[in-house]
């Protein structure tokens, strides 16, 4: 008696499976789009069908490009809020990473990245590190969580556990600017699919002058932008199809912490208050962070004496 031949559609079924266990709470970490695949070796991650989701949710997709980092994401919503937003990311030469954001009415409540960053005495023959990050939140506060690099189990670092909120916060603000768009083109039943322009990047000009690797982006509105370089001794201030103009660090007790052509900036935590000449002042937010997470910044600004 012959044996019956697979399913046509069956991988297809097991992605819709998988997808309705990370809607129902659980975490999913889907293999890495064609595009992306082109570009990095995937971590081993299950394959998975996201066209398919429970009813009444939506899929909305984009893109992102960060210094070296490109990344494409995806964000599940139920009602308009994000329940999950999955990113595949590419951080060329230094690895790749997929990373898991969990949400409950806005707030993170797990993060997981499974990957390859690179790092000191790594295990494998590219200078690569195979990572596995856990971590778990309740209303902002981080709760616990897991680490464990080439299969050795370690503490989570507070910069590691700080990045995973700073990255949150920048996959929400990346939905909030596409949201607008997936609206428009909702079909009235309960899934869609949007394709989703990238988000104001500041030129190469500007991250020049912000000074080499991990420049921060922080997004003030739809034409504007600003970028601190890794040395965060100035802020570079970019508004769209105007030369960009750099604000250099104050001196401690001084009103402004970045100063000059004009502007005065003022950073508390991830956000950044920028104040025209006029007195006109308006904030901004963090939306990328060119170093993988746990080579994210403090969060708090210490300022040293300004340049002679």
């Amino acid at each position: 008696m012959p044996m019956p031949s697979p399913r046509a559609d069956a991988p297809r079924l097991a992605g819709l499976a998988m997808i309705r266990m990370a809607i129902g709470g659980l975490m999913l970490v889907a293999a890495l789009p064609a595009q992306a695949q082109a570009q990095a070796p995937a971590p081993d991650t299950p394959p998975a069908d996201t066209e398919d989701v429970m009813e009444g949710a939506t899929i909305v997709r984009g893109k992102y490009t960060a210094g070296e980092t490109n990344a494409d994401w995806e964000a599940a919503l139920r009602s308009g809020k994000p329940e999950r937003i999955a990113e595949w990311r590419d951080y060329g030469d230094n690895g790749n990473a997929n990373v898991v954001f969990s949400f409950h009415n806005g707030d993170l409540m797990h993060y997981a990245e499974h990957g390859r960053r690179r790092g000191g005495q790594a295990g494998s023959m590219d200078g690569l590190r195979r990572i596995e990050l856990n971590l778990s939140f309740s209303q902002g506060r981080y709760t616990g969580g897991r680490k464990t690099v080439d299969g050795i189990e370690t503490e989570p670092t507070d910069a590691e556990i700080r990045g995973a909120n700073v990255q949150a916060l920048a996959a929400l603000e990346r939905l909030a600017v596409a949201k607008p768009a997936w609206q428009d083109v909702r079909q009235g039943t309960g899934f869609s699919i949007a394709s989703i322009p990238q988000a104001a990047a500041p030129s190469a000009e500007a991250r020049k002058l912000a000074g080499a690797g991990g420049e921060i982006v922080f997004r003030c509105n739809d034409q504007l932008v600003a970028v601190l370089g890794a040395a965060q001794d100035r802020l570079v201030v970019e508004t769209q199809g105007r030369d960009p103009v750099t604000l250099q660090r104050q001196s401690p007790g001084q009103r402004y912490d970045y100063f000059g052509a004009g502007w005065g900036a003022q950073r508390s935590g991830e956000e950044i208050r920028l104040e025209e000449a006029s007195g006109r002042a308006m904030l901004c937010r963090i939306v990328s962070a060119a170093a993988p997470p746990s080579s994210l910044p403090p969060s708090s600004l210490s300022p040293s004496p300004s340049p002679q």
